[in-house]
């Protein structure tokens, strides 16, 4: 099943592309979890360090070339729902 998975990734970066959507899947789906358990400052803080992460880790993949652009966008894209997932939960709170 990984190797269809990482054929069918082969354009947007293979092994890497896949490897980064569970990673991307698997962290929002404990936030999901775990989001009504943190603090007000620790959801600022994630914000922060997803917001880090997504830029540095999309620098990083769009210097590898076009072939890693898709993966360059999937984690802005988990930086993004990240920051919307801590946001909203700061803002219910209120």
């Amino acid at each position: 099943m990984i190797d269809s998975l990482t054929q069918w990734a082969a354009p947007y970066g293979g092994p890497l592309f896949v490897a980064m959507t569970a990673l991307a899947v698997l962290s929002l789906a404990a936030l999901w979890h775990l989001r009504p358990r943190l603090s007000g400052q620790q959801l600022r803080r994630m914000m922060r360090v997803a917001a880090l992460v997504a830029l540095a880790g999309s620098w990083v993949a769009m210097q590898q070339g076009e072939q890693y652009l898709a993966t360059a966008l999937l984690i802005l894209l988990w930086g993004i729902l990240v920051g919307i997932t801590c946001a909203r939960e700061i803002a219910r709170r209120r």
